[in-house]
């Protein structure tokens, strides 16, 4: 009898736990049904549309990063002062005497599917910049960790990288014995590192596919993608709190990390819509203005309206120095002008783009003051590195300010057309494409004012206006077609080399200066290295093909004296002299954000990089803008 009432006292107490825990978990769903006003609906123009949303990728056009960090948590944030504040971090600890750092992330964060944040998913977006058979440009952001080059070239496995999960919410980070652990700290700054999912960034068929759908991407920052459309007629997004970022689903209110409700971007209209609907208080913020209405004022007027900033990022273009430059035939260029037909159909030409005499004649024909008053948000670029880089570990010293070599603003025609005949080269002779994303107006405004100097040279060009197309992907779990999904033609193709001149939003990837300058250098480009007879790798080189022993030297002596930050410092400035020099990459304009605020937002801030944080952004009397299908 004892027995059975024993057995009995302990099934009931069972019970009891069990009803506890139900009850607990119902009065958490009751808590979330009862918030019958979730929070405010605020509309914005933040940027042009995007069309992949892989933090990783988000470099090649500076507007792309303004979406991709509302949508992605990171270890660490880089303030407005230029210092690193712990994000995902909730602590670390620094072992000088290795030069390692334990990182433990928050428990209290989750991915936007309600699964935890973990450090193996930072493991994994670490590990996928550097496979060997994978190209990212931001891999050399990580070769100050033991091994992590080595692992890029193929040389070891990633299991000899220094980067150790201790458990599901530590790691611990080995540095190289000269490493710099404060500029590494600015570095984990950096959305190019963001923890990414593995089971979800390899469902896609392709895995460039992961990150272009609503439907596929989770997401870990303060939004979610709810919607995303490409359809003219209705072309918008929406980002919608993620109810599960840096709170306690149960306990807390909705509302307590993440004030906004709904971020609901319009894509259908123009910028002088953009404008009226902002002066009518129908958008309360205004990050991007397209060109048809930002080129009815100056630079200066316009920064009396709004804010303008320096953006990290250099407009450049980029040459393919393989590329066989065809003779000039009459009847093939006007296809490819009319068509924007690819120019692989002949190889009947010379590679002149590798001569540095012909790239630096390309850029003295520039007249970057000019350039930078059609565009507005701009100014003409001094040289590769964007201004706000720092000189060492902080803003209060710039590289750009250390600048002792700086290119011309003006175009200089005569130089110019006397360093082509030096290098033996006919410009009449020869046609060639710059290839345009056709959905950049000012890409292509810049592309027509290259062109024009270009051809008073005496070459032919023509602009490939490159048209985005929908993807015919099927997803894994269901075989049916993606819809909605678009592919940035322009970009894939300047990824895997099929162009002759690009233009590149030249982003950079952190304030160090470094991870601006390694990717040109062979051994940092973050190109797959190249296999051959199953065992030999070969490094690869800069997208564009440049490979230039001198400048090679430079950064690889850069990366080993970082210990000393001054000398690495001069080493770099050094470096971008040999690029202004040689002039694989041509910097056209430096960058400028500009952001109109309205009055009713409160609470909105802003990280180093210049993109917006909104999780604190209140709008006044919100309940009156709340969409009445909604309410």
């Amino acid at each position: 009898m004892k027995k059975l009432i024993a057995l009995a006292l302990c099934l009931i107490m069972i019970l009891s736990a069990f009803a506890g825990c139900a009850s607990s978990k119902e009065d958490g769903q009751k808590k979330e049904e009862e918030e019958v006003d979730p929070g405010a609906y605020i509309r914005m123009y933040i940027t042009e549309p995007i069309y992949n949303f892989d933090p990783a990728l988000a470099y090649g056009n500076e507007a792309a990063l303004r979406i991709v960090s509302l949508l992605y948590d990171n270890l660490f944030v880089l303030g407005e002062n230029g210092k690193p504040e712990k994000s995902l971090v909730k602590n670390y600890d620094i072992d000088k005497k290795t030069n390692s750092i334990t990182l433990t992330l928050r428990s209290d964060t989750y991915w936007s599917d309600g699964s935890p944040v973990s450090a193996n998913d930072v493991f994994f977006a670490w590990e996928r910049l550097l496979d060997s058979t994978k190209s990212f440009d931001a891999a050399a952001l990580l070769y100050d960790v033991k091994n992590a080059k080595a692992a890029k070239e193929g040389d070891v496995s990633i299991e000899d990288v220094g980067i150790q999960l201790l458990n599901q919410t530590q790691l611990e980070i080995q540095l190289n014995e000269n490493a710099s652990m404060d500029e590494f700290l600015v570095k984990l700054t950096s959305y190019a590192l963001a923890p990414l999912r593995s089971d979800i960034v390899r469902r896609a068929e392709k895995e460039i596919d992961w990150a272009k759908s609503p439907t596929s991407l989770v997401t870990s920052g303060a939004f979610r993608l709810r919607t995303l459309s490409y359809d003219p007629a209705e072309a918008g997004l929406t980002l919608e709190r993620n109810s599960y970022y840096q709170r306690d689903f149960m306990n807390d209110a909705p509302d307590k990390s993440v004030k906004p409700y709904r971020i609901i971007v319009d894509y259908t209209m123009s910028g002088e819509e953009i404008l009226a609907a902002y002066e009518k208080g129908e958008i309360f913020f205004v990050g991007d203005l397209p060109l048809d209405v930002r080129s009815t004022k100056s630079l200066e007027d316009w920064a009396e309206m709004g804010e303008v900033k320096d953006a990290l990022s250099t407009h450049s273009y980029v040459f393919n120095h393989n590329a066989v430059v065809r003779y000039y035939d009459a009847s093939a260029f006007a296809k490819l002008s009319a068509y924007g037909e690819d120019l692989k159909e002949g190889t009947d030409g010379d590679k002149i783009f590798a001569k540095a005499e012909v790239r630096k004649a390309l850029s003295l024909a520039l007249d970057r003051d000019a350039i930078a008053k059609a565009v507005v948000f701009a100014e003409a670029a001094k040289g590769l590195v964007p201004n706000g880089v720092f000189e060492t570990t902080n803003k209060k010293d710039l590289f750009s300010d250390n600048r002792t070599n700086a290119i011309a603003s003006t175009a200089d025609m005569n130089a110019a057309k006397s360093l082509l005949s030096s290098a033996g080269v006919d410009a009449g002779k020869y046609m060639f494409a710059i290839s345009v994303p056709a959905y950049d107006e000012v890409y292509l405004k810049i592309a027509e004012m290259v062109k024009a100097s270009w051809e008073e040279l005496g070459f032919h060009v023509a602009i490939c206006a490159i048209e985005n197309i929908d993807n015919t992907d099927k997803a894994v779990s269901t075989n049916a077609p993606i819809l909605g999904v678009k592919d940035d033609i322009s970009y894939e193709n300047y990824k895997a080399g099929k162009f002759e001149v690009a233009p590149i939003d030249y982003t950079a990837f952190s304030p160090v200066a470094f991870s601006v300058l390694a990717p040109l250098a062979k051994g940092y480009s973050g190109n797959a290295s190249i296999e051959e007879h199953g065992t030999t790798f070969f490094i690869a080189n800069h997208i564009s093909g440049y490979d230039s022993e001198a400048y090679n030297a430079k950064i690889e002596a850069a990366q080993t004296s970082t210990g000393d930050l001054e000398a690495r410092a001069k080493l770099l400035h050094e470096a971008e002299d040999i690029l202004l020099e040689e002039m694989p990459i041509i910097p056209i304009l430096q960058n400028k954000s500009f952001t109109l605020e309205s009055k009713e937002l409160s609470g909105t801030d802003y990280c180093y990089y210049g993109s917006p944080i909104f999780t604190k952004t209140k709008l006044k009397n919100y309940e009156d803008y709340i969409p009445a299908e909604e309410e």
